[in-house]
């Protein structure tokens, strides 16, 4: 009897310990994935934005004190059409790759869902959404598309900017819909798409 209770608390251990490096594995390798999304993510935001500074380079600057909307429009044009001309197959995941497209979306779901998400999840799909009700221009969710000047732009709520990597100027995180973009500011063009975050 002495025996078969000494092996039982043997067993138990065997099994506390084992589940103990399981979880350790698991919750190690979550940090190391989400640490080379990162890296992925920023590798890539460095290599487009020294291609967005060549395709700026080539084309006329406009003043700071430029306020007409056709000539602002126009300049974001051919910066445009400038780094179409140095990506021309740009496509979906370029800048998204898998392991950034998992670390993205883990950080976006962790901030909206749930009771505490509540409120990020609403500003998200508010009325500044492109694709909320109240918004009537459709946007071409494809890599190098131009970002309608109609078009309303989302507010990212704080908390799920502060979950994401940061960005350098010149790119900015938007909703449209469910789906996140990265934009391009002075292009006013659609670098990279990842559909159906949350």
């Amino acid at each position: 009897m002495q025996r078969h209770s000494l092996n039982s608390r043997t067993i138990w251990s065997i099994v506390i310990a084992s589940l103990v490096v399981v979880f350790a594995c698991v919750w190690s390798g979550g940090v190391t994935s989400a640490q080379d999304g990162t890296k992925e993510f920023t590798a890539a935001i460095e290599k487009y934005l020294a291609l967005q500074k060549k395709a700026v380079g080539t084309v006329p600057p406009i003043g700071k004190d430029v306020t007409d909307a056709a000539l602002i429009a126009n300049h974001e044009k051919q910066v445009a059409d400038a780094i179409r001309a140095l990506r021309p197959d740009a496509k979906v995941g370029d800048i998204f790759t898998p392991e950034a497209r998992r670390m993205i979306t883990s950080a976006v779901k962790l901030k909206v869902e749930g009771k505490e998400g509540v409120d990020a999840k609403a500003t998200i799909l508010g009325e500044g959404n492109p694709k909320s009700p109240e918004s009537a221009t459709p946007i071409d969710l494809s890599v190098n598309a131009p970002y309608p000047i109609k078009a309303p732009l989302s507010t990212v709520p704080p908390s799920v900017l502060m979950a994401l990597p940061t960005l350098p100027k010149g790119v900015e995180f938007r909703f449209v819909g469910r789906n996140l973009i990265l934009l391009d500011t002075p292009a006013n063009m659609i670098v990279d798409v990842l559909p159906n975050v949350f």
